[in-house]
């Protein structure tokens, strides 16, 4: 999965995802989860033509890197789980 950041600062992050959608649900509740964050959200223009851009803002004194690597590793635990779960 590639990744092309389109605005970066303290508090909000948005970002092109290349060719990859399936993560941006899951990654955006686990966002939401958190009381830190005030807004994220996912979108595509145009399903055929375009990339999907994931945007996200948290509160301020947050750094929204931290969060998004925060909800990231948690997704992985709870996938790894999931996995675990299977192989029983």
């Amino acid at each position: 999965m590639e990744l092309k950041i389109k605005k970066e600062n303290e508090r909000e992050l948005e970002f092109e995802v290349i060719k990859e959608k399936t993560i941006l649900n899951p990654l955006k509740q686990k966002l939401l989860e958190y009381d830190e964050v005030e807004y994220a959200e996912w979108r595509v223009e145009h399903p055929l033509v375009s990339n999907p851009e994931f945007y996200v803002r948290v509160k301020e004194g947050s750094n929204v890197k931290k969060v998004v690597k925060k909800a990231i590793k948690e997704l992985r635990k709870d996938i790894d789980a999931l996995l675990q779960q299977l192989e029983e």
